[in-house]
């Protein structure tokens, strides 16, 4: 969550030195470069519906994903389990971590309120919201209906898209309340279904990546320090703490600053 590409986005991957961002992207350079085209079955009309499927999929049901994660950040933390210490390698207890999560790091990873109203989905009341999600995923599970996957016995790029999404759904922890949640588990069970099928047949170490994924790969590990006793250890440790709870306050401070600028250019424009 702290290292992101040179786009500043999640996922990406480095193949051969070259950093690749954007989902789409790694997959169409994945399948050209190792010969692995997915959709290389369908014909014209069924790639021409698989990309209007998954421009739904990407440009309209994630963001109303992403809606509801900048108005409930804390639903992220408890739905989805998340150890920040873990995810942002930090050393600080996580009840601090989570204050700040819900403070300030909702606001700047995902841009709250104000990226979903630039998208268009954040002007809109929350009931209509959820009425378009629940609507997408109706239109999704009429086009699954009784197959194992959309175009057949075989998964395609679509398959991997709408796992990616509602795998999001699915895995949120029962104790999370999420009506889209709960509209899919009840009204399209054949798409749980679907996520279950995915997971079986691309995540067989699902557990394994679950628990024990090494999280930024790509860097280099620090040495090992020479072992100084408890004490040492102890001033160490208090001393790391101090340092990264100070690098969060900073953050913090900063985005405040930034969104005072922002309001103040913004009142600037209005008075012109």
């Amino acid at each position: 969550m702290r290292f992101r590409s040179k786009k500043g986005q999640l996922p990406f991957i480095e193949l051969n030195g070259e950093e690749i961002a954007d989902s789409a992207i790694i997959i169409k350079e994945l399948s050209s470069r190792y010969e692995k085209d997915l959709d290389a079955a369908l014909t014209l009309e069924q790639r021409n519906v698989s990309y209007a499927m998954i421009s739904m999929l990407e440009n309209h049901l994630i963001w109303i994903i992403f809606w509801w994660r900048t108005k409930y950040p804390d639903s992220i933390i408890k739905g989805y389990k998340v150890n920040l210490q873990h995810a942002l390698g930090l050393r600080i207890p996580n009840s601090i971590l989570n204050f700040f999560f819900k403070m300030a790091f909702a606001r700047k990873w995902f841009q709250g309120s104000k990226k979903v109203k630039a998208h268009g989905i954040g002007v809109h009341t929350p009931q209509e919201i959820e009425e378009f999600g629940k609507h997408d995923l109706k239109v999704l599970s009429d086009m699954l209906a009784y197959k194992p996957f959309f175009f057949g016995d075989e998964p395609t790029t679509l398959d991997v898209v709408a796992f990616a999404v509602l795998s999001q759904l699915h895995f949120l922890a029962k104790e999370c309340n999420y009506p889209l949640r709960d509209f899919m588990t009840e009204k399209c069970p054949n798409l749980v279904g679907h996520v279950s099928r995915m997971k079986e047949r691309c995540f067989p170490d699902w557990d394994e990546i679950c628990t024990k994924l090494d999280l930024n790969a790509h860097l280099p590990k620090p040495e090992p320090e020479a072992k100084e006793g408890k004490e040492g250890d102890a001033e160490k440790s208090v001393e790391q703490d101090n340092n990264d709870t100070e690098k969060i306050e900073k953050e913090l401070e900063k985005d405040k600053s930034d969104e005072k600028e922002t309001e103040e250019n913004k009142e600037k424009e209005e008075a012109k």
